[in-house]
């Protein structure tokens, strides 16, 4: 699926990704609410699936990357909020079945008032015109588009095989053209 629509961004500080999977909603619903499946297919991840469920990313010691669920309503919603870095912030996945399976939408707000460049990474794309304050990188982008790629094959009960680093090199590079081109 890596040839699946790039995400739209929703103002500067939201980014949306659209995709449709050919399983019944409850196989998707517990695809995302599983920390065991969602160590899987995305990243090693602890949290309580549940409303006020705290969760912790662990791919990096001291992860900032925490907070509670701030909305839980099975098999449709489930948003995991980041009151530790800035409450606005979240992740959001928000599904419906459709007549082909279910439709995912997965939202991610990281509010650009608040955002701090603490990995002091450099502006990407370089000519962006929020420079180093954008709190995007093509990189996020990516790996989020070949998470929800990840997704897919997990559901399906197949094997994921890592992209090449020219796999990679080319997604980021089709994600810092869409950020150029559409990024408010």
């Amino acid at each position: 699926m890596t040839d699946a629509p790039l995400a739209r961004f929703i103002g500067r500080d939201t980014v949306e990704y659209v995709r449709t999977y050919p399983h019944h909603i409850e196989r998707v619903w517990n695809a995302i609410t599983d920390p065991a499946q969602m160590s899987v297919w995305f990243g090693p991840l602890q949290f309580e699936p549940r409303l006020g469920g705290a969760w912790l990313a662990l791919w990096e010691e001291d992860s900032p990357f925490r907070g509670v669920i701030t909305a839980f309503e099975p098999p449709r919603l489930v948003r995991f909020g980041s009151p530790h870095i800035d409450p606005s912030n979240y992740w959001q996945f928000e599904l419906a079945a459709v007549a082909s399976g279910t439709r995912m939408l997965f939202e991610q707000h990281i509010s650009s008032r608040t955002w701090a460049n603490v990995h002091h990474w450099p502006a990407d794309p370089p000519e962006h015109p929020a420079g180093e304050t954008n709190p995007w990188r093509p990189g996020t982008l990516s790996g989020w588009h070949r998470s929800f790629d990840h997704l897919g094959v997990h559901m399906d009960g197949g094997v994921w095989v890592r992209a090449t680093d020219t796999e990679r090199d080319t997604l980021d590079q089709r994600y810092r053209q869409h950020m150029l081109a559409t990024q408010p």
